[in-house]
């Protein structure tokens, strides 16, 4: 099973890596005033990474509110 595993990451990884070395292009990137040109693939891992962090807060949030409801009032 652990070698299933390790295999899988391997692969995962070497699929990203792809991903990256085919998109380095650079992109404009706008948001409201600002603007800055970056390659394409460090654009996606930035993206990634925003999205992890909030859908993890946003997670934590609903099991606060779930744990808050769950509990007697005085």
């Amino acid at each position: 099973m652990d070698t299933l595993l390790l295999a899988i990451k391997i692969v995962v990884t070497l699929l990203v890596a792809i991903l990256f070395v085919q998109n380095i292009t650079l992109v404009e990137v706008r948001f409201l005033t600002w603007g800055m040109r970056m390659p394409l693939a460090l654009l996606l891992l930035v993206i990634y990474v925003l999205g992890m962090v909030s859908g993890k807060s946003l997670f934590h949030l609903l099991a606060r509110l779930r744990n808050d409801r769950k509990r007697p009032m005085r």
